[in-house]
């Protein structure tokens, strides 16, 4: 069944579903829901947890698991984390086969992109759909991200004024992860009501939040920026994962801005003034080849996150941001 996003955390608090799947294309989103299910997990009993991991073709592995439950006595959620929802398929046969009879010690829960028109009309999807817990979450649009940003900043004890609102808007431009980093450091020093002139001065020196503006930088081609907040970003607390995440995002944004409509692009991707703006013109200024070459280079950073790689991280996260603002024709 489809569960909406307001209902979903009463409904895995009633009763954790024996299958559940979490849809989004926005990585927020999808953190804060496997959080509620895995909550509601703990406290009904499913203390243990196990990944399995797309990258890895564990569909063999996801049915031995189901049949080898009678061995476990503990209770366990079992996450099977997809990067993307063209299933092979033996994958989609491993889902029937556990859809078909759920274990009784294990609850599973798939976490991915949203599925597109097409991928919801599959067998797999419309049987997911009868057998299990669905929640697919949209973000919100440009004329709902201000209403979602006050919403955010209340639910951390604040609110801004119409011009703090309005600097917070257009400095997250639409990036939910940003958004919510950027409230939780005003959070950590901010009490009560806040204006522009306090985002300005919590914001400047958060590593965290720096990350968006590594990415905004080298779209712009600003080398000295980049440079600089690359040295404030190596001298924080900033997570690899996102920075690789943020200039991914972008250079698949910039590939399809050369080939698509790019008024219907921003539509449909959210693109908001005046990060749009500097997309376009990236999309102008960057050739193709040089985006391809980019992308290879974040496979390579990816296996240096994950250990795959030995070679210096840092070095290669530098490179790629410092190439984007440079590229020229």
């Amino acid at each position: 069944m489809r569960v909406k996003g307001e209902q979903w955390s009463a409904h895995v608090q009633r009763a954790l579903p024996a299958v559940a799947a979490i849809f989004s294309d926005e990585i927020l989103l999808r953190q804060e829901a496997l959080a509620h299910y895995l909550e509601a997990a703990r406290v009904q009993g499913y203390t243990a947890r196990q990944r399995l991991y797309q990258q890895d073709e564990p569909w063999e592995a996801l049915r031995d698991e189901r049949d080898a439950l009678s061995l476990f006595t503990e209770n366990r959620c079992l996450i099977l984390q997809l990067d993307h929802l063209k299933l092979p398929k033996a994958a989609t046969t491993a889902l029937a086969h556990w859809l078909a009879a759920p274990a009784e010690t294990t609850r599973l829960c798939l976490v991915g992109p949203r599925p597109d028109p097409g991928q919801q009309k599959q067998e797999w999807f419309r049987t997911l759909e009868k057998s299990a817990a669905v929640l697919i979450l949209y973000p919100p649009n440009a004329q709902e991200w201000p209403q979602w940003v006050a919403a955010r900043l209340r639910q951390a004890g604040l609110a801004a004024d119409d011009a703090g609102l309005q600097l917070l808007c257009e400095l997250t431009a639409g990036n939910l992860a940003a958004c919510q980093q950027a409230i939780l450091r005003l959070g950590e020093s901010a009490q009560g009501r806040i204006d522009a002139v306090t985002i300005r001065e919590q914001l400047a020196d958060d590593s965290r939040f720096t990350v968006f503006e590594l990415a905004d930088a080298a779209l712009r081609g600003e080398m000295e920026r980049v440079d600089h907040i690359l040295g404030r970003l190596r001298g924080g607390d900033a997570e690899p994962v996102l920075l690789l995440w943020a200039l991914h995002r972008d250079l698949r944004l910039l590939l399809r801005l050369q080939s698509e409509d790019a008024t219907t692009l921003c539509r449909e991707e959210r693109l908001f003034p005046p990060r749009s703006l500097w997309l376009r013109q990236a999309a102008a200024r960057i050739p193709a080849k040089a985006l391809w070459d980019g992308l290879a280079s974040c496979h390579a950073i990816d296996a240096r996150i994950k250990g795959q790689d030995p070679s210096p991280l840092w070095p290669a996260i530098g490179s790629l941001a410092l190439r984007i603002a440079a590229a020229r024709p």
